[in-house]
């Protein structure tokens, strides 16, 4: 554990012991079982995942782990003392570094490749040379789908211990939990963060789920836990206004937050800003010490610059191992907080302009066809609309006797009113489907309707074929009802997945901002398009932002020979991850300066 003294959290000695390296990538020499990606179409991830959500809701309103951790010691990490280079020879001695990634634990392959890169002493980004972080800060979603030490265990703790099994000087490292951290009610991500455990070369150095770090120049480093979204509680609120009266005036602060709720606010969200809004006017106490807010949450990158005379940076970061989200839909335009907030002691709204995104708008767009290929990779997801199209087809065709002759009208009432309660429950499973982005909810019903009627029309065509092939050949109508339940599973199996794809494509081109966007890139669950930040304070106070982006995950294979300290998996085509910058660096001074007039200058890229 740290020891205070000085009213500061002091760091403890690293350890002494390396660790042996495997032999074998066998599970239980390396330590952990390397995982997938999580295929989020699949059934039985989408239930499991979806109980577990409703259960962390429900339980997370009555028995809140954040009210309970008052107890544990709060005192700030205190980094201030410690310079980066100096060891190195360096002649930017007194710079200190530290690497900041959200939304990590995902696919194996995914994290390693990450994981590489900020393992390395040093990076050389489109000709600058970069230092490895004293300090590395995981910004929220530590493992997926759900929190739980299997789950942190094998989908982070053992790729970055396998790419940095030992480091002569430790790494220190904080973390938030997202909102998938708190799926077992912050119960893992209290165990695996919060008691002094190592990671590979890294050592968790907070005993609570937020943190503050005192970093050189004037820097703080402030990570707050907003739980599943709501308000922020009222211990929290006490220990960042005791760390608010520790701060000199010219101090400055970085602040992390597990949710962009900058992008998420709107006409349509008015209150989404509220809580992180709130924070800053309350709590901070001169609203020009917040130079620089990160989130992580939406996997891709993107850059908000401030229009006022803060001029205020927020950026998300979420490229550390899950799939890859869509920038095309990200609006060029804040207004932070949004005029609808019903908040009476709200500011004055500050414009924040787009000034970059990874990857680029148009990128983004030509990703989205390749949602038709990833409906029938995803494993068992085709029998659910062959489920669907079976109960739907059955009863049809009992409720509609005639279809495929003469007399079509004729009906069978009992059937019918069977058919339209099925009908009924699929447009109402369908129109909650368009809320689960949290955008327009008043788009579901007309949105949940066309989907309803889109696969209705193909069950519908499926039982008039069956009926009149059936009816062709003479079957009797114990074989013509076989027929038609056979036809509709295959049908549901086939073309079912393909009518979900096309929804999900045109429900993202719906104007302004798309409807289930998020729910398209997921199920394609593309690996590539990582990024992370590395953050430098110079001597003179001076923080500059290194956007980093690695185009292409690396796939890894075990590497039995190497030094201890070496990592113990290799490219497996031997060519290893290849780190650029996204953007050039960015500069932020402790003190705001007024805002250049090209701050949409990489938005126009974009177009």
């Amino acid at each position: 554990m740290l020891a205070i003294i000085g009213g500061m959290a002091q760091l403890p000695s690293p350890g002494t012991n390396r660790p042996q390296r495997p032999r074998t990538s066998a599970p239980e020499d390396i330590g952990f079982v390397p995982r997938p990606p999580v295929t989020w179409l699949a059934p039985g991830v989408l239930a499991r995942t979806g109980v577990q959500v409703a259960i962390s809701t429900l339980f997370g309103s009555y028995a809140d782990r954040r009210e309970l951790q008052r107890a544990e010691s709060g005192e700030p990490l205190d980094l201030s003392g410690r310079a980066d280079d100096s060891r190195a020879g360096d002649s930017r001695a007194g710079d200190f570094w530290l690497d900041y990634v959200a939304d990590i634990g995902d696919g194996v392959d995914g994290a390693m490749t990450v994981a590489s890169q900020l393992a390395r002493d040093e990076l050389q980004l489109d000709g600058q040379r970069t230092r490895a972080g004293s300090l590395l800060v995981m910004g929220g979603d530590e493992a997926y789908p759900v929190a739980s030490m299997a789950n942190y265990n094998d989908r982070i703790v053992g790729p970055y211990r396998a790419m940095l099994p030992w480091a002569d000087e430790p790494r220190w490292l904080v973390a938030l939990p997202g909102n998938h951290d708190w799926y077992d009610g912050l119960t893992s991500f209290l165990r695996q963060f919060c008691q002094g455990r190592w990671i590979g070369g890294w050592k968790t150095a907070q005993t609570r789920s937020y943190f503050a770090v005192k970093l050189p120049g004037g820097w703080w480093l402030w990570g707050i836990d907003v739980a599943l979204g709501d308000d922020i509680d009222e211990p929290q609120l006490d220990y960042f206004r005791e760390m608010a009266g520790r701060m000199e005036p010219d101090d400055a602060i970085i602040l992390c937050w597990a949710m962009p709720s900058w992008v998420e606010s709107g006409p349509d969200n008015p209150e989404g800003y509220a809580p992180l809004e709130y924070f800053e006017r309350t709590v901070i106490p001169d609203r020009a010490m917040l130079r620089l807010s990160l989130s992580g949450d939406l996997h891709h990158y993107a850059r908000y610059q401030g229009q006022d005379e803060a001029a205020q940076q927020k950026i998300t970061a979420g490229g550390g191992g899950a799939y890859l989200f869509g920038t095309h839909q990200l609006p060029e335009t804040l207004n932070l907080p949004p005029v609808e907030s019903r908040d009476p002691n709200k500011r004055a709204p500050v414009r924040y302009d787009l000034a970059e995104r990874y990857p680029s708008a148009a990128t983004s767009k030509s990703l989205r066809a390749g949602i038709f290929g990833a409906v029938f990779r995803s494993p068992k997801f085709w029998a659910v609309p062959a489920l669907i199209y079976l109960l739907l087809g059955v009863t049809l065709a009992r409720a509609l006797p005639g279809l495929a002759r003469s007399r079509w009208w004729s009906v069978s009432v009992p059937d019918l009113v069977l058919a339209l309660v099925l009908i009924a429950a699929v447009y109402l499973g369908l129109a909650a489907f368009t809320t689960l982005s949290r955008k327009y909810r008043r788009l579901r019903h007309r949105l949940g309707f066309a989907h309803t009627v889109a696969h209705l029309v193909v069950v519908l065509a499926t039982v008039y074929l069956g009926e009149l092939l059936g009816h062709r050949l003479g079957w009797p109508s114990s074989g013509r009802a076989a027929a038609v339940a056979v036809l509709c599973a295959l049908v549901g199996a086939a073309i079912g997945p393909l009518v979900v794809a096309l929804y999900l494509l045109l429900a993202d081109m719906v104007k302004p901002r798309g409807v289930n966007t998020e729910e398209l890139f997921s199920a394609q669950a593309i690996q590539d398009y990582k990024c992370f930040l590395r953050l430098r304070i110079a001597e003179d106070g001076t923080l500059t932002v290194f956007p980093v982006k690695i185009d292409k995950v690396v796939h890894w294979t075990f590497a039995a020979e190497g030094d201890t300290r070496g990592p113990w998996f290799r490219p497996a085509d031997g060519v290893p991850p290849a780190p650029e910058l996204i953007e050039p660096p960015i500069t932020i001074t402790k003190r705001p300066t007024a805002p250049p007039p090209s701050a949409a200058a990489g938005m126009e890229r974009d177009q």
